[in-house]
């Protein structure tokens, strides 16, 4: 069924037209939402014109480590677009469901373009940087989700909830819905594909984190960082809403627990750097960044979350 949301609205709002059971009318609040200013409507702009590149192309989004190895990787821009777009919608421009849908969805194709997961083959090998006892490298693997790579998975799981949240929409949760298509063109043994829905990558997160004792999943191979893992958990508490289940509550017990146990909070209430998994270690903080990062991502935008308590 199909409604045109035009009666109850001044003229100055446009006309737009959504499928399913959406209400024909808006609540008149929506109508008094302050206006986004010059340089907010201008970040969206910018959102939908990186989103909307041919595949492959990657202007104006060049990272300092051409690896994807860093903080300004494919991923975490890609990411972070996501849940801003989708703060904007939800808060100030609820009545543009169709551009912001269309908006997540091409960021989330671009988040399974191998050019953002496939650097994981050759971190998964690991190193004396992040394991000092390690005698030789690992063999690789490329599935980006199967194991440690919190980093990635984290992100995705939240950015696909997050759009299911917002549309009501499973499309992410039908089989084949997340491939990666691993096919380097002159080496390697043959093409592989590595398939997840919405379900199988939160319960493949689930798993990793019950081996490491609920203290979290690795971002770079043995290490272990608190932000990181918040991601997934607000993604997991998306999909309790939206089913009407409760993992989450169990997983944040669990998680509250061995992040004490583990020393992962400091004494003066901030988070530690990371937790080195093999050597049982904890290296302190030695910045607020970790608890910065935490507290202006999760506390401000989704309110959720504390220091006491993650998540």
């Amino acid at each position: 069924m199909s409604h045109t949301v035009t009666d109850s609205l001044p003229a100055q709002v446009l006309k737009f037209t959504v499928h399913g059971t959406f209400p024909p009318t808006l609540a008149s609040s929506t109508i008094t939402l302050p206006k986004l200013d010059r340089q907010q409507a201008g970040h969206l702009r910018h959102f939908h014109n990186l989103a909307s590149q041919l595949d492959g192309e990657w202007a104006h989004m060049g990272a300092l480590e051409p690896a994807q190895e860093w903080l300004d990787s494919y991923r975490y821009q890609l990411a972070t677009m996501v849940y801003a777009a989708g703060a904007t919608h939800y808060h100030r421009l609820p009545a543009l469901r169709g551009l912001f849908q269309e908006l997540l969805l091409k960021l989330i194709h671009k988040m399974l373009r191998k050019e953002v997961w496939g650097y994981w083959y050759l971190t998964s090998q690991s190193g004396k940087l992040v394991d000092p006892d390690i005698k030789e490298l690992r063999r690789p693997w490329a599935d980006p989700i199967v194991r440690e790579n919190i980093m990635y998975s984290g992100h995705l799981l939240l950015m696909v909830t997050l759009y299911a949240m917002l549309f009501d929409d499973n499309k992410f949760d039908q089989d084949d819905a997340l491939t990666f298509q691993w096919d380097p063109v002159f080496w390697g043994m043959g093409p592989e594909k590595f398939s997840y829905t919405t379900s199988s990558l939160q319960q493949t997160i689930l798993n990793q984190m019950e081996q490491n004792g609920w203290a979290g999943v690795c971002c770079e191979p043995n290490w272990i960082f608190v932000p990181c893992n918040q991601f997934p958990i607000i993604g997991m508490r998306y999909n309790d809403i939206r089913k009407g289940t409760k993992v989450v509550d169990g997983v944040i017990a669990k998680y509250a627990k061995a992040l004490q146990d583990r020393g992962m909070i400091n004494g003066d209430g901030l988070f530690a750097q990371w937790y080195a998994v093999k050597q049982a270690f904890t290296v302190p903080a030695h910045s607020i960044s970790n608890t910065a990062w935490f507290e202006l991502s999760f506390t401000w935008l989704y309110g959720i979350c504390n220091l006491s308590q993650p998540c």
